[in-house]
C-alpha cells in the first residue's frame, strides 16, 4: 500500500501537494476553533466546519485516476480530518430539536 501511494506522488505530485495543503488548512481551522474557544453549533464554528467539509468534498470528487490503494489512503486521511467536526453536527441537530 505504501509503494502504491509513493507511486501516486511520482505520477501526480501537484495534486498530492494540494491535497496535503488542504488537509493542513483543515487542521489549522480546527486549531483556530480551539484557540478562539468558539462553541460547537455557533455560526462561526458552522462556517469553519463547512469550509473543512468543502475542502474534503473537492478532493473526493476531484481525485485523479489512482488505483484503489492511493485513493483509500486519501479517503482515510479525509475521514480522520472530518472526525473532529462530528460534535458540531451533533450540536446543530440538538439545537434544531428535530430528533429530541
Amino acid at each position: 500500500m505504501i509503494a502504491a501511494y509513493r507511486q501516486s506522488w511520482r505520477t501526480h505530485p501537484g495534486f498530492n501537494i494540494l491535497f496535503l495543503c488542504a488537509m493542513t488548512t483543515a487542521w489549522g481551522i480546527y486549531a483556530l476553533l480551539y484557540t478562539a474557544a468558539l462553541p460547537w453549533g455557533s455560526n462561526q464554528a458552522n462556517v469553519l466546519v463547512f469550509v473543512v467539509a468543502a475542502l474534503c468534498l473537492i478532493f473526493i470528487f476531484g481525485t485523479p485516476r489512482y488505483g484503489f490503494k492511493p485513493t483509500a489512503v486519501h479517503y482515510a486521511i479525509m475521514a480522520v480530518t472530518l472526525l473532529p467536526s462530528l460534535p458540531n453536527g451533533q450540536e446543530i441537530i440538538r439545537q434544531s430539536g428535530l430528533f429530541f
